[in-house]
């Protein structure tokens, strides 16, 4: 996973405010939001699998993203992140929290493990560092619902997690597309990145090479590639470029197809990179017979209710 992670320095009000809100809590309570989490792969990961234990977020989510969510995540304070490009959290008001456990989820390389050790030694908590690799999803949902003592929820969505996964690599193969971030859409994912495995991983063709990660391009490239599809999860940059022939009319004069995926509560392919894009794979896997499976991981990932779920659209 080609992730880069750095750290800065936040303030120590909200963590301060959270150690006192848990003194004058109703008993136990001060021991059900005892886990920190090192960065926003982690946070959904813990979401997901034992939201209860969560002591706050490395970044708080959108008003729009919290507001597709149960209450107790607009409830829980932002409290920076430990690793990642999050807004970085101060070591002393996490030490200060006395946190049972922190998690991450992501690289396991040497490099990530080394600052984990250091990150350990440095604020005396045990810390777990998970497999954030795709494929490995439901391995990592059983290992954090151990470690959040969730088991058999856990194991619940880890199997609906190993189901949706199986279909996605047996998916057909897919058209040629280029993944268009950004508000301009010249922001990519390259061959190979981390932001368009889940593409890639169904067997869609990732036309951007040249680069490793995420980078930005011309509209000049774009053409050159000549993708069959461009993927978005942006809608305002969906609608602006709908009637762009720069954008959307192939080389041999067809239509270039316009998708543009959901990112509420979070995106589908990445943004996080963390059990969130198991939406993606499942839609990907069965477009068209993906309903039940799309609100099963919902109502489980975000303790969303099925018909809130967004769902993916071709934009003429």
């Amino acid at each position: 996973m080609n992730t880069t992670r750095r750290s800065a320095l936040i303030g120590l009000s909200g963590a301060l405010t959270l150690s006192a809100c848990s003194r004058g809590s109703s008993p136990g309570a001060a021991t059900r939001r005892d886990v920190v989490v090192a960065g926003s792969p982690a946070a959904l990961l813990v979401w997901a699998v034992a939201r209860e234990r969560l002591a706050g977020w490395p970044r708080k989510p959108a008003g729009t993203t919290l507001a597709a969510l149960p209450a107790l995540a607009a409830d829980l304070p932002e409290l920076g992140a430990l690793v990642g490009g999050d807004r970085a959290a101060n070591l002393e008001a996490i030490a200060a929290l006395k946190p049972r456990l922190i998690i991450d989820y992501g690289d396991i390389d040497a490099e990530h493990q080394a600052l984990a050790q250091r990150l350990k030694a440095r604020l005396g908590v045990d810390w777990r560092l998970i497999d954030g690799t795709l494929t490995r999803i439901p391995e990592a949902i059983r290992e954090a619902g151990a470690l959040l003592e969730s088991g058999r929820s856990a194991d619940t969505l880890a199997d609906l997690a190993a189901g949706v996964l199986e279909r996605w690599r047996a998916a057909p193969p897919g058209p040629s597309f280029y993944y268009a971030r950004g508000v301009d859409g010249l922001e990519t994912g390259f061959r190979g990145a981390l932001a368009t495995e889940v593409l890639e991983g169904a067997r869609w063709t990732n036309v951007a090479e040249g680069a490793r990660d995420i980078g930005r391009v011309t509209r000049e490239q774009v053409a050159a590639w000549d993708p069959e599809v461009l993927v978005t999860l942006d809608p305002e940059f969906a609608q602006a470029i709908r009637g762009d022939p720069a954008w959307r009319w192939r080389r041999d004069g067809q239509r270039r197809r316009l998708l543009l995926l959901p990112d509420r509560p979070f995106g589908w392919v990445d943004r996080p990179p963390s059990v969130n894009r198991l939406l993606g794979c499942a839609w990907l896997a069965d477009s068209k017979g993906s309903a039940l499976t799309l609100g099963a991981l919902s109502r489980r990932i975000y303790g969303m209710a099925p018909v809130e779920i967004a769902q993916p659209q071709w934009i003429l």
